[in-house]
């Protein structure tokens, strides 16, 4: 675990309604030819940049962990320091699932200080915004949880191992899940516990802090919030940032 600043010996509570962040890096890349996802280059700068700056801007955000793949630590040493992203406060390598590598970054995060809220973000998603953050922390700290989505525009089919269908699926209330995720630290912490405790493993953080019994507040954002997994989708992320640059 590579750490930044210095650490303190007693428990310390960050000021009222703080956030700390997690940026989830870890992950393997597989459906883009294994590449390093947030690493990679789109529009001048690497992907994980994107969600950097727009964390470090944001004034309730008082922390940032990035869990990662222990090869990839050097070159977030070096984009953090060079890009002066100060707030980041550790770089930690992952484990071998999602659930592991968040849980270890957690356990890093708060091993002398504790927040109110933690959002866990993926690093492979570098289209959030001011606004989308904005209001996630906002309802989260109304609801005590917020996940931020948007709504299924497709027609929804169910099929069976044939591939007929075997149903229609009503898309009235459904949902893509994104990131981040925002809970707070009791909520998420008490969920945490529980999911170890049982061996239930979960491929979002909202699913984690359901299965311990708490309501999720849903954030509705845009759908420009996609997460790079296939080719194609550095092509789109790359078209929304040039699209935003020439509105500025």
């Amino acid at each position: 675990m590579k750490l930044f600043g210095k650490k303190n010996s007693s428990i310390k509570k960050d000021k009222k309604g703080s956030v700390t962040v997690i940026l989830a890096a870890a992950g393997s890349g597989t459906r883009l030819g294994g590449v390093s996802k947030p690493l990679m280059e789109i529009c001048g700068k690497t992907a994980i940049e994107y969600s950097l700056e727009v964390f470090q801007r944001n004034e309730d955000v008082t922390r940032i962990i990035i869990s990662t793949k222990k090869e990839d630590i050097p070159r977030y040493e070096s984009i953090v320091r060079n890009r002066g992203f100060d707030k980041v406060v550790g770089i930690i390598t992952g484990g071998a699932t999602r659930t592991e590598s968040v849980s270890k970054a957690f356990r890093s995060a708060f091993d002398d200080t504790v927040t109110d809220f933690v959002a866990i973000h993926d690093a492979a998603r570098p289209l959030i915004t001011d606004e989308m953050v904005s209001c996630a922390i906002s309802e989260a700290k109304h609801y005590g949880t917020a996940v931020c989505a948007s709504l299924c525009p497709d027609t929804v089919k169910r099929a069976g191992k044939s591939l007929f269908v075997t149903e229609s699926v009503d898309r009235n209330g459904l949902y893509m899940i994104g990131t981040p995720q925002i809970f707070s630290y009791d909520i998420y912490c008490t969920s945490l516990a529980l999911c170890e405790r049982d061996g239930f493993e979960a491929t979002d953080d909202s699913s984690i802090v359901q299965n311990a019994g708490f309501k999720i507040r849903l954030c509705e954002t845009s759908r420009d919030n996609i997460k790079l997994t296939y080719p194609g989708d550095v092509l789109i992320a790359e078209a929304i940032l040039k699209s935003r640059k020439d509105n500025i």
